[in-house]
């Protein structure tokens, strides 16, 4: 997923171009809070899982590792006229908030991520020049979705504050961009080692968890693994 290669915007843009646009008017908003739900004071590591929606199980894994008590779930579409079905299938009966982590491009898609009952989306700082971050995350929040900023460096950080985004994800060494970021916002670290992240990050994203046998257990596995370097 990260970071996005020429070939994937190209794809993802050529989607757009075909995808209809949804009528922002007629969205409910979201219930859900992903930032309050990974804000634990950094007092503990959350695994988020990434699940993939082009998986045929993935209603099943959703299902389990809701039941397995996560926080919260991730999730990307590679095609999102078929993907963003399946997304609302998993939404209809999550008691966690889901949010859409690939590719979002236009203030349409953030749209459209909340038709399918996303309750937050990823944005790009570096991918969202001028006034498209801030246009999107104001976009978001307008039917009460959370916008989780992607930031490589203090420059994205200060536009994501700057946007009023409530969470940032931090590319890079996480480590050190969380030293950066202010107090308030939660951070998701997209990857790190959780002995040099615990205490100054809430939550990271994990995409290995959905890919095991049995996804639950691995959470659970993930889970007390974080514990141990407290």
């Amino acid at each position: 997923m990260l970071p996005a290669d020429e070939a994937a915007l190209s794809r993802r843009r050529a989607q757009n171009l075909a995808a209809p646009r949804a009528d922002a008017r007629g969205l409910v908003p979201s219930i859900r809070s992903f930032a309050q739900a990974l804000d634990r004071q950094r007092q503990a590591l959350e695994p988020v899982p990434l699940l993939p929606l082009s998986r045929p199980d993935c209603e099943s894994i959703a299902r389990a590792l809701d039941e397995a008590e996560v926080a919260a779930l991730a999730f990307t579409a590679d095609d999102p006229p078929t993907d963003l079905e399946r997304l609302a299938s998993i939404a209809r009966t999550s008691t966690v908030p889901l949010l859409r982590a690939d590719l979002l491009l236009e203030e349409f898609q953030v749209h459209e991520s909340r038709a399918a009952g996303a309750d937050a989306v990823l944005l790009h700082a570096a991918l969202l020049p001028g006034d498209s971050l801030a246009r999107l995350c104001s976009a978001a929040r307008a039917t009460h979705m959370d916008a989780c900023v992607l930031c490589i460096c203090r420059e994205e950080i200060d536009r994501a504050i700057a946007a009023r985004a409530p969470s940032l994800a931090l590319g890079g060494d996480a480590s050190a961009l969380a030293a950066q970021a202010p107090r308030r916002v939660i951070l998701l670290a997209i990857a790190g080692e959780p002995s040099r992240l615990r205490g100054k990050v809430d939550a990271v994203l994990d995409a290995q968890i959905a890919a095991d046998a049995d996804p639950a257990a691995a959470f659970r596995r993930a889970l007390a693994a974080f514990d141990e370097e407290r």
